[in-house]
């Protein structure tokens, strides 16, 4: 979506300037970002600044902002149509409840419920703290480079190059880092949606065919329809499928409580306290059904007003109570409904021979058939967009389908490789999200507020408090991954 600068503040006074002068010109997030760097921006000596013009030798140097006075970049609304403050609690409270929170039983059945209560009220905090990290340091950033908004990746880039100068060279580095992790969450979900989808599929055809369908040939045949999808250029296309899919979504939510609750659940055979070794396991399972990292930037820019998004009573800390209330409320009846036969997914529990769960299964299959483009979308833009479409000059259309063709199938080379579905979650919540959601979001607002404090004891408390939620992450991040790759090579052993 196209970025129009409009500041609240100054639009009386912009009304009084000549029309070549409120000619502003239009850029996309990234480009806003990556073609006026900090040089271009703030090394200016004039005591005016012009706010980015197509042709600077043509255009006169009039004022649009003092510089005297501190920039504010919540007082620019960098969107055609603005989103309210119940929009965007909305959109982020949809984000974070998918199909996460059907795994999120089966992590209970790993830890029990006393400790998988616990993790999900943990996990939530943290992943909060660290989302505020993020808006702080982006919003710091901005007042620095005089820019309204940034992406995660430009972010990162920029923090690096605020810090430190022997820390500079990091820059496009730091940039490369984010935008691989954002990639292997991204594509670890693409996986996961086609071993979800799959996995639905194989109970109503064992079912009806009266045969062990082999689940990596169901994956086959579902990704060859995946990949038409993805030719599908204009998004607009999908829109209302989408829409539909949300819908489909909520109704088999409603019915997959209903089952839990149809029969009263109880405590017996069930652990309050069970393996705690897996308690890494359990956490990457939680932040994967949790995490929505990727908007949450974009979701703060859309706002009108911004300043609302992460304030004690924004969006961010209102949208987490919820979320936390329903993640416990599920995990902790599924578990007790299921113990410890549920499923990786717990729709995977429900009966095989009556009709309401058979829909429910295959409607779930639909939903996320239809959402498999959005995940994957992510991954072609940082691919496409970022790396190959300006190596790509010549026949760049064709080479665009090659990469829109190559995404799904690697996606399902991975599932192929992984397709048990509760350890490949567990897998992309510590390599990806982990990462993208906690590391990445502590490390940028460690650069960015590295010379902020006046006194020695304020530094101090900043430095030991993130370092302290540093080694927190790292230790979530490697035994994480630890857990995942034992639970890999038992899988393939047996």
């Amino acid at each position: 979506m196209p970025i129009i600068l409009k500041s609240r503040m100054e639009d009386d006074r912009r009304e009084n300037l000549p029309h070549s002068i409120n000619r502003i010109c239009s850029y996309t997030n990234s480009a806003f970002v990556e073609e006026h760097n900090t040089s271009k921006i703030n090394n200016i000596s004039e005591k005016t600044t012009v706010m980015f013009v197509k042709n600077p030798e043509k255009e006169p140097k009039v004022s649009i902002f003092s510089e005297s006075k501190e920039y504010e970049p919540y007082d620019y609304c960098t969107s055609e149509k603005p989103t309210t403050y119940c929009d965007t609690l909305l959109h982020l409270l949809k984000a974070a409840v998918g199909t996460g929170i059907l795994a999120i039983p089966n992590a209970f059945k790993d830890v029990g419920y006393v400790v998988g209560i616990s993790g999900i009220v943990f996990i939530a905090v943290l992943y909060t703290y660290c989302m505020h990290l993020l808006v702080k340091s982006e919003y710091e950033l901005c007042k620095r480079r005089r820019v309204p908004n940034m992406s995660y990746a430009n972010t990162v880039h920029a923090a690096f190059e605020e810090t430190l100068p022997k820390y500079h060279w990091l820059a496009s580095g730091g940039k490369f880092f984010a935008n691989f992790f954002f990639m292997v969450y991204e594509s670890g979900g693409c996986a996961i949606y086609i071993i979800f989808i799959s996995s639905n599929l194989k109970q109503l055809l064992d079912y009806y065919l009266h045969d062990d369908i082999n689940l990596r040939i169901i994956m086959l045949y579902v990704t060859l329809p995946i990949i038409l999808i993805c030719w599908i250029r204009n998004l607009k296309l999908l829109a209302p499928l989408s829409a539909v899919a949300n819908i489909i979504l909520f109704i088999c939510f409603i019915l997959v409580f209903w089952y839990m609750f149809r029969e009263t659940p109880t405590f017996e055979g069930k652990q309050a306290v069970a393996v705690l070794s897996k308690i890494p396991v359990y956490l990457t399972t939680i932040l994967f059904a949790t995490a929505c990292t990727g908007i949450v930037l974009p979701l703060k820019s859309e706002m009108k007003y911004p300043s609302k998004f992460a304030s004690p009573s924004g969006v961010l800390n209102i949208a987490i109570i919820p979320m936390t209330l329903l993640y416990a409320v599920f995990g902790f009846f599924g578990y007790l409904k299921y113990g410890n036969d549920v499923a990786g997914s717990i729709s995977l529990n429900l009966p095989q021979n009556e009709l309401i769960a058979q829909t429910i299964k295959g409607l779930y299959s639909l939903s996320i058939f239809i959402s498999y483009h959005l995940c994957y979308y992510v991954v072609l833009d940082v691919v496409w967009k970022n790396y190959l479409k300006n190596k790509c000059k010549k026949n760049n259309i064709f080479w665009e389908y090659i990469i829109r063709t190559l995404i799904p199938i690697v996606t399902f080379l991975m599932a192929y490789a992984i397709s048990n579905l509760e350890t490949f979650i567990s897998l992309v919540g510590a390599l990806g999200i982990s990462t993208t959601s906690l590391v990445i979001p502590i490390v940028v607002h460690t650069l960015v507020y590295w010379n902020y404090y006046k006194t020695k004891l304020e530094f101090y408390i900043f430095f030991l408090k993130n370092m302290i939620l540093l080694c927190i992450s790292i230790v979530i991040f490697v035994t994480g991954i630890t857990e995942s790759i034992i639970d890999i090579i038992q899988l393939y052993l047996k």
